[in-house]
């Protein structure tokens, strides 16, 4: 009986021993990825060692550390690019894992602050676990040049300044920021085009990207008469008063002889559905927005412009100056693409059913659109009088942009749509 005893706790022990022995690997880092492999759910969990830079900062210069939080008694220096495991900051000294203390002088952690914003790679970049780890090489993938990444993170280091990114399967990693720009490359291919092929006086173009916020263009602040894109400072502004408050979408706005009888009226014998002359009957202004922006309604334009705008007042017209970057008379109605564009987008910001309205027009086989994927989501609108044809467009590819097309050269629709596809196939 003894011996069973001793036995079984012979053998108790002996799994004990393998179990301590096991305990380390619990605590050992990933070893580092090869490069070039991509990000995935069975890869280590980088949120919690890029948690610990923060908090493991490489010290600059060798360190005295102290026993004692008065700083009195000194006890070991910490070499050059040792990470410092830190668990309380105060006003003196920082407390470490180990109980000694350092001051709070002492050069090792610069600046952390949050941002959103997305960067570009201009090179072949590494991914590594923690800010600092281009020194203890623990590179987690490799990234090409022209990548688009969301940051969500800025660490300022004495070793420079290092990005948290964020990647699509929720995992992040942290990237050089001189291996960064903020203007998407596309926009200098973009800007390359325009340049090569549609260098001409008879051409104002705009395109901007949406994510990073750069443009590129031709004769972009050359201003021609703007015809019906006209209507977009109209759409905007109501939309703005329907978010505010000030307007609802069932008002209902008289057709009365006042609506195309005041100075800046389109001419009701333009484009649109709605009787040329006026009925007195009430219609609401989601009626009138949809007519505005799909069928492009001059009298329906009319009407949300005397009511809504009141005549174009002075608060509507500082507005739209404000967001276009100057004047846009709204009676002689001369713009460039980059005025337009700039309200075009000011419109998206809003929302609502007047930038909603833009969506599937009667013009959706024309101009912008006619070349692009049937599939593609885009918002527009369309001004011809004359020499002129325009349109505006707010494009929905994976990098959304907007593209204004102004002409004064007599250009057909296929002009347009040629100078639509090109820019579309460098910027989807």
């Amino acid at each position: 009986m003894q011996d069973k005893i001793a036995n079984k706790r012979v053998y108790l022990l002996q799994w004990v021993v393998f179990f301590i022995m096991l305990l380390p690997a619990f605590w050992t880092l990933p070893k580092p990825t090869q490069a070039n492999k991509v990000l995935s759910s069975d890869k280590p969990n980088l949120v919690n060692q890029q948690a610990q830079s923060q908090e493991r900062p490489l010290s600059l210069t060798d360190i005295q550390t102290y026993s004692d939080a008065m700083l009195t008694i000194k006890a070991k220096k910490t070499a050059v690019k040792t990470p410092s495991n830190i668990v309380k900051v105060n006003k003196k000294e920082l407390k470490l894992t180990d109980s000694t203390f350092i001051k709070t002088s002492s050069d090792i952690l610069k600046i952390s602050k949050t941002n959103n914003q997305v960067v570009y790679t201009v090179v072949e970049t590494p991914v590594f676990y923690k800010p600092l780890t281009t020194y203890d090489n623990l590179v987690y993938e490799t990234l090409s040049a022209g990548m688009k990444l969301k940051v969500d993170k800025t660490v300022t280091t004495n070793f420079g300044d290092y990005y948290r990114v964020l990647f699509d399967d929720g995992m992040t990693g942290w990237i050089d920021a001189k291996n960064t720009t903020a203007q998407n490359p596309k926009l200098e291919k973009v800007q390359a085009l325009l340049n090569q092929k549609y260098n001409k006086p008879s051409y104002s173009i705009y395109v901007k990207d949406i994510d990073s916020g750069f443009t590129a263009g031709m004769n972009q602040s050359q201003k021609m008469y703007s015809a019906s894109l006209s209507k977009l400072p109209i759409l905007y502004w109501t939309q703005k008063q329907i978010n505010l408050g000030s307007a609802n979408l069932n008002d209902p706005l008289v057709y009365s002889e006042q609506v195309n009888g005041w100075t800046g009226a389109f001419q009701p014998e333009g484009t649109g559905l709605l009787p040329k002359t006026a009925d007195d009957k009430p219609y609401s202004l989601l009626d009138l927005i949809n007519r505005t922006a799909k069928d492009s309604d001059n009298v329906a334009s009319n009407m949300i412009a005397y009511y809504e705008t009141k005549q174009f007042s002075a608060d509507f017209q500082s507005d739209i100056t404000a967001i276009s970057g100057q004047p846009w008379n709204p009676v002689g109605r001369e713009a460039s693409a980059e005025m337009v564009g700039r309200v075009l987008a000011a419109l998206q910001k809003e929302g609502g059913n007047a930038f909603d309205a833009l969506v599937g027009t009667d013009y959706d086989a024309d101009r912008i659109p006619a070349n692009l994927p049937k599939t593609l989501k885009i918002a527009h609108k369309i001004g011809t009088a004359y020499e002129f044809n325009h349109d505006a467009a707010f494009i929905f590819t994976d990098d959304p942009y907007i593209l204004v097309i102004e002409t004064n050269n007599n250009a057909d629709s296929i002009e347009l749509a040629e100078i639509s596809k090109d820019i579309y196939e460098v910027m989807k």
